[in-house]
């Protein structure tokens, strides 16, 4: 996809949107889209014959104003690793897991499975009845988890709540369905 057109309106700079009518603040069009990664972020223990420890944990990866450009980011950032961890409370390294690209409103454009050093973007759903299903299944699979914490079997119980999150990839927002699919479908240059 091209840059969208910039025009300047009393020296402000607004931009011809791909995704909506009318001109959008190049300020905020730059923003748009935010890369939010889940994980596990290891800590060293305090005593280093221990070794380390592993916690959940979300990363803000960027934010791009295209979604090709925020499905490109992430996936530069996932395949070299380059992770923005905060060495000076101990962060020592970050495993991701998923991949979400939001909007400013905060509504899901498009997610992947980041576990690899490569990214499987998630086709979004088709219909609202496709969503109703996979959000059907996603519930059971995350109740199925919290049965097994119930009976103390914490990583199975994690197992299917992330099985469960994954899922819940698919629900992109009905207004970004159509222009997640393209980013994902469309070759990267």
């Amino acid at each position: 996809m091209s840059e969208p057109k910039i025009h300047l309106f009393d020296g402000i700079p607004f931009v011809a949107s791909p995704y909506e009518r009318g001109l959008v603040r190049h300020d905020v069009f730059s923003s748009q889209f935010r890369i939010i990664c889940q994980g596990l972020l290891e800590f060293p223990e305090d005593d280093p014959a221990y070794g380390t420890w592993w916690t959940a944990a979300t990363l803000l990866l960027g934010e791009c104003g295209l979604i090709e450009e925020a499905v490109q980011l992430a996936q530069d950032l996932v395949s070299n690793h380059t992770f923005d961890l905060d060495q000076a409370s101990g962060e020592l390294d970050f495993v991701p897991q998923v991949i979400r690209i939001r909007d400013r409103h905060d509504r899901l454009v498009l997610a992947g499975d980041a576990r690899c050093r490569t990214i499987s973007w998630f086709a979004p759903v088709g219909s609202d009845e496709e969503a109703a299903t996979i959000a059907t299944q996603a519930r059971t699979l995350h109740d199925e988890g919290s049965v097994e914490q119930g009976w103390d079997n914490y990583e199975t119980a994690k197992g299917l709540w992330l099985q469960a999150d994954l899922l819940r990839g698919r629900l992109v927002d009905p207004l970004w369905r159509e222009h997640a699919r393209r980013a994902i479908t469309v070759p990267s240059t």
